[in-house]
């Protein structure tokens, strides 16, 4: 079972990272799992990796390595919010939905189902989703504009007691389900409270006493809004208070160091060091093996195919550091220009002309 966050404990989270606020981005890349980062520059706390996950997010404590050439959707990502600086990040009332704003563009964050991302205009436009899904009521798709999904329920911090007394009185749930109905709040929590306070979970919504019903929305507020010093894993589902479980849950001292250690420990779990030496090793060798082929196929041609062959063969290490100097170039995000200058000034004149969209290098040798 995946890690989930509460919707309480995703509202911590969003206040934890605050302190990203007016920082700039200076680079958006993808891993190798394909979560998100977002690298930046704040001016009181220097380099922060953001990353993205699927169904949360979190400022990684050490360095996380991204793909060599990811291309698709951080690539885009990055030609937008490129050092742009971060206006606000919030959390959609209380729904697994966090925005983070730019001054001229709102990148939603959607942690529920698959996740996704979408980046909009500031009147949420939809310039491009990281994934185009539809329903019923909402579509994500260039063009179209964004639209919240439907809430789980009233946000308990901005009801109002009189209000919340009128549509508990109209419900013909038990007191608790009624709750539940209209509230966007954990149910692990609401019965906590209960609990807590020895509150009647089966007793009717429409008998429950006005006084009760404002003294159980004043706990949710109270809870909602206060930020605790402890965070606890109960279930595999991360909470700001311990709740009523017969085992105390594993403690943390923020939401962020939860997700660390949890999420990180996860990941290289699934990306053991062996894993990755076998894997590269295997890309060398491919590499190694197509360039061989290549270099094969030429010198079958003719006599004057085979000079050109002989001259690639002899060589082979200078064209092969060279494709790997443009490679990490690429990743920094340099043009064909701006490459092609900066090779030239190691080794005089040798690259005459690239193409990356076509894959194209033509070399001086």
């Amino acid at each position: 079972m995946d890690l989930q966050l509460s919707n309480l404990a995703m509202h911590q989270l969003v206040e934890e990272l605050q302190y990203l606020k007016n920082g700039f981005v200076n680079n958006v890349q993808t891993l190798e799992n394909n979560w998100i980062k977002m690298k930046i520059h704040t001016k009181e706390f220097g380099d922060k990796q953001l990353i993205l996950t699927p169904n949360s997010f979190f400022v990684s404590k050490k360095s996380l390595s991204a793909k060599q050439s990811p291309g698709g959707f951080s690539s885009f990502l990055k030609k937008f919010i490129y050092n742009q600086r971060i206006v606000d990040l919030t959390q959609q009332e209380l729904d697994r939905i966090i925005k983070i704003e730019f001054p001229n563009n709102i990148l939603i964050v959607e942690l529920f189902a698959k996740g996704n991302l979408i980046l909009c205009e500031k009147d949420y436009k939809i310039i491009r989703a990281f994934r185009k899904e539809e329903w019923k009521d909402r579509k994500l798709e260039q063009g179209e504009f964004y639209k919240f999904p439907s809430s789980k329920g009233i946000n308990p911090l901005i009801e109002t007691n009189e209000e919340f007394f009128k549509k508990i009185n109209q419900n013909k749930k038990t007191i608790f389900g009624a709750i539940i109905d209209i509230l966007n709040v954990s149910p692990q929590i609401l019965e906590h409270i209960f609990n807590k306070e020895n509150l009647n979970k089966t007793q009717n919504a429409v008998e429950t006493q006005k006084e009760t019903t404002i003294f159980i929305l004043n706990k949710l507020k109270d809870v909602y809004s206060k930020k605790n010093s402890k965070i606890y894993l109960i279930n595999n589902v991360l909470f700001t208070i311990n709740l009523d479980n017969k085992e105390k849950g594993e403690e943390f001292e923020s939401m962020n160091s939860a997700l660390n250690k949890l999420l990180l420990e996860k990941l290289s779990e699934e990306t053991k060091p062996e894993d990755k030496i076998k894997k590269k090793e295997d890309k060398d060798l491919k590499n190694l093996r197509m360039r061989e082929t290549q270099i094969e196929g030429i010198l079958n041609k003719g006599e004057d195919l085979q000079k050109k062959g002989e001259k690639i063969y002899n060589n082979y290490t200078k064209i092969d550091e060279i494709i790997k100097a443009i490679k990490k170039a690429q990743d920094k995000g340099l043009n064909e220009k701006e490459i092609k200058e900066k090779i030239n000034l190691v080794i005089p004149s040798i690259i005459k002309e690239i193409d990356l969209k076509k894959n194209k290098i033509i070399i001086n040798l």
